[in-house]
Order: structure tokens, then C-alpha cells, then sequence
């Protein structure tokens, strides 16, 4: 089933994959931060990771993008195909799956498979994924990205869809005392990037 599907995986590990955003389809592009799940048929689960690079470019080799002098505008009413030249990739991490309803805060048995439905969880899910924060460890493992930045865009984004967002973020803040308790300056730095607006 497609139906709110984004993309679907081009390629993946059991710590991360990287999907293809469907040009044409009626889901918002998530951005850096943001949680995605990848269902995975063959397993019957869904690996659930966080978005770390968005890197949109050309289809392959060949066709490469060059200065137009041009604005999007002028170009989607003069020079359309350009566009479909064009792919959008997201590149995620890996911080947890689910099976069935439980959501398990650990890398999956599995990778998804290529071509598998890239979705974004709903306002609900987001909820269940913040209940158990065990899966910031996996994200302060992410090699490559500024860690404060990913860590802290990700919990913003739980708690900008939870009524009790203020503890929420509170309690966020005292598990990753735990994640950096040897590693002073990235905790100060993911907390003055989480700290509730009173």
C-alpha cells in the first residue's frame, strides 16, 4: 500500500539506509531530524530512523545541473523536465523498529529491503517512539553529522507533538546526561539546543 508513502529505500544497512523522496507524491519532504520508518515486508517489521542529510541531485552522471541564470519560477514555466532530472535522497539512521505494537529502542534483526515504503510516522507514533529514550544512544553514534544538532532536532520534533512537552524535554535532558556523561561540552551543547521555552 502507498497511500502517505514518501519514498522508498535505494539501499540500506542494519544501522542505516538511504531512500529516494518520490517527486510526485502529496507527503511534505522530512527534513534533518525528523523521524521516518521504512516497512519492511519480508521481515514483517518496521525500522524506524532518523533523517541526517537530504542531498538532492542529478538522476546519474550524465546529466548534470548547471547555472541557468534563471528562478525556479522561470524554470518550472520555461525548462519543466529539469526538474525531473533531479532526485532527492534521505539518508537516515537507524534507532529503533518496531514488531507488531512495541516499539523495541535497538537495531533491527534486518535491514528493510530495497524498494521498500518509506512513510512518516504519525503524531501518535512520535509519542510512543518518545516514551522510551533509549534510542538516543544509537544517535549519538551517528558518525558524519554534528550530533548536538541531530539529537537535539530529533527530540524537538517528539516533543512539538506531545501535551506534556515541557517534562517531556526535562526528562530528555536527564537521559542524556547519561548518553554524555564523559563528554561535558556536547551535553551543554545538546541542552541549550532542547531547553524548554517557559
Amino acid at each position: 500500500m502507498t497511500i502517505n508513502a514518501l519514498g522508498e529505500v535505494m539501499s540500506s544497512t542494519i544501522t542505516g539506509f538511504v531512500a529516494e523522496a518520490w517527486s510526485d507524491c502529496d507527503v511534505p519532504l522530512p527534513g534533518f531530524g525528523c523521524f521516518v520508518k521504512a516497512l519492511s515486508e519480508d521481515h514483517g517489521i518496521e525500522i524506524i530512523g532518523v533523517v541526517y542529510d537530504v542531498v538532492t541531485g542529478p538522476q546519474d552522471s550524465l546529466h548534470k545541473p548547471t547555472a541557468l541564470r534563471m528562478t525556479r519560477q522561470q524554470l518550472r514555466m520555461e525548462q519543466p523536465h529539469i526538474f525531473s532530472l533531479l532526485r532527492t535522497e534521505l539518508h537516515v539512521t537507524v534507532c529503533a523498529h518496531r514488531r507488531a505494537k512495541s516499539i523495541i529502542t535497538r537495531l533491527p534483526p534486518y535491514p528493510p529491503s530495497v524498494h521498500d515504503f518509506v512513510y512518516a510516522p504519525g503524531k501518535a507514533e512520535l509519542e510512543q517512539i518518545g516514551d522510551n529514550l533509549d534510542f538516543l544512544p544509537l544517535l549519538a553514534r551517528t558518525a558524519g553529522v554534528p550530533q548536538d544538532e541531530l539529537i537535539s532536532a530529533c527530540l524537538r520534533n517528539i516533543a512539538a507533538v506531545r501535551k506534556d512537552e515541557y517534562e517531556f524535554l526535562v526528562q530528555a535532558g536527564r537521559h542524556l546526561s547519561q548518553v554524555y556523561r564523559d563528554d561535558y561540552d556536547m551535553l551543554t551543547s545538546v541542552l541549550k539546543k532542547i531547553r524548554p521555552v517557559m
